[in-house]
């Protein structure tokens, strides 16, 4: 190599002896950079929160789904029930019609002069109750005697019909409320154990369509009041007949002389059912 040629150039230093400054170019590449890292920072930070938001809105979704399986299954219990109330309903008022007509018959054969027994009725005790129906005596005999049909004008106790009719109008059968828990004015204080005894001998007899008509509302009993009293008279004479058959009598007919008061029936079902607890001990 020569001595002449040139030495290589060295970077120049300003006046304190520090590198130059960079260029514009510079300063833009790293504005630029700057810039998109910021970019790309919100963009992940927004990311992540779409991200949360898509999180929640699922959690939210499958609680709702839950929520709707939960009330489908209400549903379908509920329509069930209701399915079978409507059901116990057509029941009731089937039942309901049943004892509607068959007062109806009874009314009719009771009022005919066809011997009540040629006549089917469903309830057989309701036959033998009606042929003591068809031996009352007639309207001529009990005014030549001094007294009304039946000889309720001269009797001391109400009967049994009487007390079932009033306690069905006033409405406490209506509720629920047992025979025998229930209140009636008709009754003295002094004669409640005989009342007691009668209305658990009445629950032990009476059908389930009387049962059924006679704890209707006070509405329905007021409408159908003759039917009302048409099924206490049977249920009436039915506690009668039944108190000859406890008592081993050949033929468990009333007679003329055995009136339902509650009295009489009242001390007649409580020896039945004295007779009834000593069986039982006996057995043990």
């Amino acid at each position: 190599m020569s001595s002449s040629a040139r030495p290589t150039k060295k970077a120049k230093k300003s006046s304190t002896g520090q590198p130059a400054a960079a260029g514009p170019s510079a300063i833009d590449d790293l504005t630029a950079l700057t810039t998109a890292q910021l970019y790309s920072l919100s963009a992940k930070r927004h990311r992540d929160y779409s991200r949360e938001i898509v999180r929640m809105a699922q959690e939210e979704r499958d609680r709702a789904h839950v929520a709707l399986q939960e009330m489908q299954s209400r549903l379908e219990r509920a329509n069930e029930h209701l399915e079978k109330m409507e059901e116990n309903s057509r029941d009731a008022h089937r039942e309901y019609l049943d004892a509607k007509n068959l007062l109806i018959r009874v009314r009719q054969s009771s009022n005919s002069t066809v011997p009540p027994m040629n006549i089917a009725l469903d309830d057989s005790s309701v036959e033998d109750i009606l042929g003591i129906i068809s031996k009352k005596p007639s309207g001529n005999n009990a005014a030549s005697s001094g007294k009304s049909p039946g000889g309720k004008k001269s009797q001391k106790f109400p009967y049994i019909e009487d007390i079932l009719v009033s306690m069905a109008k006033s409405g406490q059968l209506h509720k629920g409320t047992k025979l025998s828990l229930a209140e009636c004015h008709l009754v003295n204080k002094k004669d409640n154990s005989q009342f007691v005894n009668t209305m658990k001998l009445v629950e032990e007899l009476w059908t389930e369509e009387e049962e059924l008509f006679l704890r209707s509302s006070r509405e329905e009993i007021e409408e159908s009041m003759e039917e009302a009293k048409i099924i206490a008279e049977t249920i009436s004479l039915r506690c009668l007949t039944k108190l000859n058959e406890f008592e081993g009598r050949e033929d468990p007919t009333p007679t003329n002389h055995q009136k339902p008061s509650f009295v009489s029936v009242g001390n007649r079902a409580r020896r039945v059912f004295i007779g009834r607890k000593k069986g039982d001990e006996n057995l043990v």
